[in-house]
């Protein structure tokens, strides 16, 4: 990761700060714009939601050096700061308590291919007060579900979330989700 440095924001302030300069929303816009999601959010969506993750848990950034921009994101907030999400763990015996959230994550395509995903994911584990991780993904996204897997995450049986999102047709879908945990042995 020659050019490439992690930075942690904790503080949706020093969120605001960075987000157009280090042009978070195309990145974001790149990773999920595209299949399997095709999915449409505004920029001020986007800046939105990563100040509440921030305020909430912790953002690893992945920062191209040499071009000051966003190569890859991470997002986690504890498990009990998800209601929904909490819930749905709960019926599945997982205790919110011990486990953190990925709300967000994803790669630029042209930083794909380098462990960017796994070196976000390794400095989160070292920063958040827990054992556990939680991940959601689409059933279909085989890439992300290969990057969860090698880094020790297990898909948890039955454990399933309906989304609803806009997508880039203009028209509100829904989909469902799966959910992966990650637990240290």
């Amino acid at each position: 990761m020659n050019n490439l440095n992690l930075i942690t924001v904790n503080t949706g302030q020093k969120m605001a700060e960075l987000f157009a300069r280090i042009e978070l929303y195309e990145i974001y816009m790149e990773c999920f714009a595209q299949p399997p999601y095709e999915e449409v959010f505004t920029a001020d969506e986007v800046q939105q939601l990563f100040a509440r993750y921030a305020d909430k848990g912790l953002i690893i950034l992945c920062m191209d050096t040499e071009l000051d921009r966003c190569a890859g994101f991470l997002a986690a907030v504890p498990l009990t700061a998800d209601e929904e999400v909490a819930g749905i763990a709960a019926n599945h015996g997982l205790n919110a308590a011990d486990y953190w959230f990925l709300e967000e994550g994803g790669v630029g395509k042209a930083y794909r291919h380098r462990q960017i995903f796994s070196s976000m994911e390794q400095e989160m584990r070292a920063k958040i007060p827990v054992k556990g991780l939680l991940s959601r993904t689409k059933t279909i996204n085989l890439a992300s579900l290969k990057a969860h897997k090698k880094l020790g995450y297990r898909v948890v049986q039955g454990m399933t979330q309906l989304v609803k999102y806009q997508h880039l047709s203009g028209e509100m879908r829904q989909d469902e989700r799966i959910f992966m945990k990650f637990w240290p042995k």
